[in-house]
């Protein structure tokens, strides 16, 4: 119902419950119907009157249709100030306007630097790059850079020709910090400065001083030493049989040369064997040096068979077919005329880098690194042993790789 309807209706209903009242005024309402009601106790609906035309509701021209949803604007609302501005969880309006970016630097700036501010696992032999925003005045600026564990006088400058990149290069490769377990090893971090006294050629101040950080690499360094087993570490001669005296099966040394068995100069070959565990998945720069001392000899080894020859191979069992098996690599000398006496090395990188991908270390995480030893020529034929001796526990595997 409308509300002119509504107000009509009412007004008829205060008409007829006041038309006995005024029946006797015949003037003023002589032709208002008397409501009665019916049976039920009910009045009747009054009919509509006739209204005049300058009371009927003017029809609107643009009729009003109800805002669709996000179509409100708050043009109606009874207070000034439209729609309030929505609040943001913290409690602070948002008014929409985007964040302006920050003033752009007065006077020179650092534009790059390199590594990276931050970076971790940096090779030692870097050098800081900074690259500037303008020509800069190289000795104010060098005299700006400031470092404790990098200082000047440990550090050369370079700049390119516009001297708007200077490069820190460090008389000496970076240390890395160094130790057995990789858990306890701490990455070493190198902190420099530049301070605002830097100025551009044209005599302009930095509007701030820069500061910037990276850390190296780490260093896990440990030592293996030989297997001593018999069966893994030790020697064997051309006639099949293990050897005697100080190289006997039961000894605790390997020889390497030739001897006189019966009338007859027999070979023999040294073997070593490491036990190796699985490197971490980041291991970089993998390195490894096999050493051992010559801590004597019979005969004259290097002036009747030639330089000691050393060769990576692999065997189950110290026996004939280890002495004749073809080997995996031929890794050079490790030593020649004069080394009796003193301790031997040869770099065997590769081998433990093939060792480390074998099949079982890849399968059980554990593997053996193996090596053979054998003179050039295999006997002089002068009737008398020639060989070295080298003691177990001398022979070592030095295992160094980098970490992040």
């Amino acid at each position: 119902m409308t509300r002119y309807s509504f107000l009509l209706a009412s007004s008829w209903l205060v008409f007829g419950l006041c038309a006995s009242a005024c029946s006797n005024n015949g003037t003023l309402f002589e032709d208002v119907p008397v409501l009665t009601s019916d049976d039920d106790g009910e009045l009747p609906m009054m009919p509509s009157p006739d209204l005049p035309d300058d009371l009927e509701p003017a029809p609107s021209e643009d009729p009003v249709e109800p805002p669709g949803e996000g179509e409100f604007d708050g043009a109606d609302l009874p207070f000034e100030g439209g729609i309030p501005a929505p609040v943001l969880p913290d409690g602070e309006p948002d008014d929409g306007a985007e964040e302006q970016p920050p003033p752009a630097p007065q006077g020179p700036f650092i534009v790059d630097v390199a590594p990276p501010d931050g970076a971790v696992g940096v090779s030692a032999d870097s050098t800081i790059t900074l690259t500037f925003s303008e020509a800069m005045d190289q000795s104010a600026t060098e005299a700006a850079y400031q470092s404790e564990n990098l200082p000047s006088s440990a550090v050369t400058f370079e700049w390119n020709e516009d001297s708007t990149e200077l490069t820190v290069v460090p008389l000496e490769p970076l240390a890395y910090d160094v130790g057995e377990e990789p858990e306890l090893v701490q990455a070493r971090r190198i902190n420099y400065f530049v301070s605002a006294s830097a100025t551009s050629a044209a005599g302009s101040r930095m509007s701030q001083p820069y500061e910037f950080s990276f850390s190296l690499l780490r260093q896990v360094a440990f030592t293996l030493f030989a297997l001593q087993d018999r069966e893994l570490s030790g020697n064997f001669r051309s006639n099949d049989t293990y050897g005697a005296g100080v190289c006997a099966e039961n000894a605790i040394n390997m020889c390497v040369g030739d001897v006189r068995v019966n009338g007859q100069s027999e070979q023999y070959k040294g073997f070593i064997s490491f036990e190796l565990s699985e490197l971490p998945e980041s291991a970089s720069s993998v390195s490894a040096v096999l050493g051992l001392e010559i801590s004597s000899t019979s005969g004259n080894p290097f002036a009747g068979l030639g330089g000691l020859l050393l060769e990576h191979t692999s065997f189950d069992a110290i026996d004939l077919d280890a002495f004749g098996a073809d080997s995996v690599s031929e890794l050079g000398l490790i030593a020649d005329d004069g080394a009796t006496g003193t301790r031997v090395s040869a770099d065997v990188s590769e081998a433990v880098l093939s060792d480390l991908s074998s099949d079982e270390m890849l399968t059980s995480g554990e593997g053996l690194s193996q090596y053979r030893l054998r003179f050039e020529d295999e006997t002089d034929n002068d009737a008398q042993s020639d060989a070295i001796v080298s003691a177990w526990d001398t022979q070592t595997l030095d295992v160094t790789y980098l970490l992040p």
